[in-house]
């Protein structure tokens, strides 16, 4: 039964929810069917998780409520999936044994070096071959064709951001394999190649969480990561800016998601407890808001997005006892790190909504619900 999770965990990438809408919808119950035998046959123990289950039961409810008072039930019960295997794995996963959690981590970081040298191929190969492809199908999508322009690779998801979230957020998992640092020349390579400048923000910013953790700024180690990787983002800056265009500009990407942000604001106001439901959300320009966390507030309500930061914070002490004893579990600090590189860069990216990205991090959630010994 492990195996099979640790399988289907590697292919989710692979399985983009917006492209292929019927494989994923196979994947995903298929998926839910499995770890709900898990949970039922094996010898998973609840009592294990006592100290998560307020938090869990006030954010399931959270969504039933959305879910009984939604605009639209259809388009809710459609996304429910995303929210249902995410618990399911919360529930699952601690029982792992210590040799099953350490495959979990590298089936995961496999995944990623492996989307990171197919990214690579992308932009001195791939994109030949799609431009041939595109000229053949008569495609005229703007978007698409911006790409290709500029060479910003996506491989296997459709947007360069949802690749640069998901190399960002399991980047950190290579901190646990003190000789194989190496590992982060393809990712960083696939990341600068996707010119996603909001990635390399995030990135900074989780190198700054783990440095402050580690309390490494009294060691060169930590002012160089943190130096090298600043020095990523007026570079990445100027790439975009270079374009000419006016709508492939960073700054007019900032200038938009501030317009969606008040837009979906002005939703929240309107539905402020309980949400429109999920799947409910929809703007005049976008499917998204572009900030993960005020969509989520907007589509589940108040209590909807409280609880889930509730239950990140429960999984987090109930790891490693209080918070300050981050530090003195590697594993669980690095764990903590891929968390906090997700939550950033969905600050202003909107890939918690596209599970191909975020069911690894409910995995990696599941992964650290594990009570201290």
């Amino acid at each position: 039964m492990q195996y099979l999770v640790l399988v289907l965990i590697f292919i989710r990438p692979f399985i983009s929810s917006l492209a292929y809408p019927w494989e994923n919808s196979v994947y995903s119950l298929a998926l839910i069917a499995i770890l709900l035998f898990w949970l039922i046959r094996s010898s998973v123990s609840l009592e294990r998780l006592k100290k998560l289950s307020l938090p869990i039961i006030v954010f399931v409810l959270a969504i039933s409520l959305s879910s009984y008072f939604s605009v639209n039930k259809i388009k809710n019960a459609a996304e429910s999936y995303k929210y249902l295997s995410g618990i399911l794995l919360i529930l699952t996963l601690p029982s792992l044994t210590e040799k099953f959690r350490k495959r979990y981590i590298a089936g995961i970081l496999t995944c990623c070096m492996v989307i990171s040298i197919l990214a690579i191929y992308q932009y001195f190969i791939g994109f030949s071959h799609l431009r041939n492809f595109i000229n053949t199908q008569n495609i005229t999508a703007p978007f698409i064709l911006d790409y290709l322009r500029q060479k910003r690779v996506f491989f296997p998801f459709v947007t360069p951001g949802t690749l640069a979230g998901y190399l960002v957020m399991v980047a950190p998992l290579i901190l646990l394999y003190k000789r194989r640092a190496w590992l982060f020349i393809p990712l960083l390579c696939a990341l600068f190649l996707t010119q996603s400048l909001g990635a390399f923000i995030s990135l900074f910013l989780t190198a700054m969480v783990y440095v402050l953790l580690k309390n490494d700024f009294k060691k060169i180690r930590g002012i160089f990561m943190l130096g090298f990787l600043v020095l990523f983002i007026p570079l990445i800056f100027f790439m975009r800016i270079s374009s000419g265009k006016e709508h492939l500009s960073p700054l007019f990407s900032v200038f938009m998601r501030i317009n969606y942000w008040q837009d979906t604001i002005g939703i929240i106001k309107m539905h402020p407890f309980l949400g429109v439901g999920m799947g409910n959300f929809n703007l005049a320009y976008s499917r998204y808001a572009h900030n993960s966390f005020l969509q989520l507030w907007a589509e589940t309500g108040l209590i909807g997005i409280v609880s889930l930061f509730w239950l990140i914070y429960a999984i987090l002490v109930n790891s490693v006892g209080k918070l300050k004893n981050l530090a003195g579990d590697k594993e669980t600090l690095i764990l903590a790190t891929c968390l906090a590189a997700f939550i950033f860069h969905n600050l202003w990216d909107f890939s918690f909504f596209l599970p191909e990205v975020s069911l690894i991090w409910w995995a990696i959630l599941g992964l650290l619900s594990k009570p201290k010994s």
